[in-house]
């Protein structure tokens, strides 16, 4: 641990706890404890807060008391996470129909943040999340997945993501001071292209950041670039990536440009991070003390580990807007056996379902899938989406709204589209955007909302596609 990760962990991180009225600090120290714990503590610790939610939310939310009344449960019949089951699985469409019903009763309102998200799954959410649940426990689990990479509170890091927005004077005296303490550059990800990336790989090296991360799809443009110009990769002794399904060859493309093993995990903005790799990178071990994950078919019955199945998860820390056996709208199967590291937490052996493309321009710009920024349609009243690259200058966004559109909401829903992702895709690229009444899965049952029929072009000078 580096001099200013120590000052970090003793003094500022603290300091930045009382500012804000958390304690994730001591949360983290929590988890840093029970990782170690036989598996069958973590599952009684996981089952006493399982059965404090469960009576919170027959007590205090209308949607859950109505739910167990319907099916005849009582909040006594369920202790273990496997007594779940006697619940059905909450969908996204079921989140946005009850929104005010999910809300627990005289919950402090203003202890509540509202959160959306693009939805990789094609569905656009908007939801809300206690500050306890965010702010102290999701970001104590965020921080135990990166000090499994060797990361720690204060290191040096740069993230290929999204660009933040500019600080303020409006901006919350919390949020200056996470801000003046955090080490870690974001480089934008919707701006790498071939005539960006050598600046952004000369601003990574001159950094020499303990840690890259970044959505898969986005760290392994730099990744590729870099090993198909030749250039030295900057010196990192961490990859972390998330947010999108890792796949084998990009897994042996960061190892082979960056000379280090990389680090997967798993998250979501409802509940932060679920799921983590260990360094014996054999699945994800999941955050059992925080989270239960179970994996089950179209009836949402349990499946047995190894097959594969629907992600529901329950987050035992959120009281403001509970969401129990929530469909997050990814497929994985469980792991059996112990892991090498040994740590009792179980694992997760594949996720899928958060997958990227990339999208390539004729200016030679490399959009990862990430970089559209989806949030924006919850605003805009849609409901599912599909990017679809047909040609090297044409992307149609295809969009199902909520409700029904005259020629005149049509037609600026259209304009508002194309001129957000006008920015995104570059003025060399023509956005079509079609709005119909749903958006069919594929013959296997998939549903893939970023789609390019384009191939990397062949030369930089003279780009083709390929349909």
């Amino acid at each position: 641990m580096t001099p200013y990760a120590q000052l970090t962990r003793l003094i500022l991180a603290p300091a930045l706890d009382l500012v804000r009225g958390t304690h994730t600090m001591r949360s983290l120290r929590e988890l840093e404890e029970s990782q170690w714990w036989p598996y069958e503590r973590i599952q009684q610790l996981q089952s006493e807060r399982l059965q404090r939610l469960i009576h919170h939310a027959y007590e205090r939310v209308g949607y859950y008391r109505a739910l167990m009344d319907a099916h005849g449960v009582s909040p006594s019949d369920i202790r273990t996470a496997a007594d779940l089951s006697l619940l059905p699985v909450l969908a996204k469409a079921e989140v946005r129909q009850h929104l005010s019903e999910l809300l627990a009763d005289g919950f402090p309102r203003h202890e509540l943040v509202v959160g959306r998200t693009g939805g990789s799954t094609g569905e656009p959410l908007s939801f809300y999340s206690s500050r306890e649940s965010r702010l102290t426990r999701g970001i104590a689990r965020a921080l135990r997945a990166y000090e499994w990479a060797g990361i720690h509170p204060g290191d040096s890091i740069v993230s290929i993501s999204g660009r933040r927005p500019a600080a303020s004077s409006e901006e919350p005296k919390s949020q200056r001071v996470v801000r003046f303490l955090s080490r870690q550059v974001v480089e934008d990800s919707a701006s790498l292209c071939d005539s960006s990336l050598p600046s952004v790989v000369e601003r990574i090296a001159g950094r020499r950041p303990r840690a890259l991360i970044g959505f898969p799809s986005t760290v392994c443009i730099i990744a590729e670039f870099i090993r198909d110009s030749g250039i030295p990769a900057p010196q990192v002794n961490a990859v972390v990536v998330g947010g999108e399904q890792l796949f084998d060859e990009q897994r042996s493309l960061l190892r082979d440009v960056f000379g280090t093993e990389p680090f997967s995990k798993y998250s979501s903005y409802e509940s932060f991070d679920i799921a983590t790799e260990c360094n014996a990178h054999e699945g994800v071990h999941i955050a059992a003390e925080d989270i239960v994950v179970e994996i089950v078919d179209d009836e949402g019955k349990p499946v047995e580990p190894g097959r594969q199945g629907r992600i529901v998860i329950t987050n035992l820390h959120e009281y403001g807007m509970p969401l129990i056996r929530y469909d997050i709208g990814d497929e994985g199967s469980l792991l059996g056996g112990a892991c090498a590291c040994g740590r009792s937490l179980p694992r997760l052996s594949t996720i899928v379902g958060k997958t990227g493309d990339t999208f390539y321009t004729p200016s030679g710009r490399r959009v990862s899938a990430r970089s559209f920024r989806t949030a924006i349609l919850v605003e805009l009243g849609i409901r599912r989406f599909q990017f679809v690259q047909d040609a090297l200058d044409h992307v149609t966004v295809r969009v199902v709204p909520n409700d029904g559109l005259s020629p005149s909401k049509a037609r600026e829903l259209d304009a508002a589209v194309k001129a957000h992702y006008a920015s995104t895709l570059g003025d060399d690229v023509e956005i079509q955007v079609d709005i119909v009444d749903r958006i069919d899965p594929t013959p296997a049952g998939k549903h893939l909302f970023y789609i390019s029929n384009v191939t990397r072009p062949p030369g930089r000078d003279a780009p083709t596609s390929q349909k």
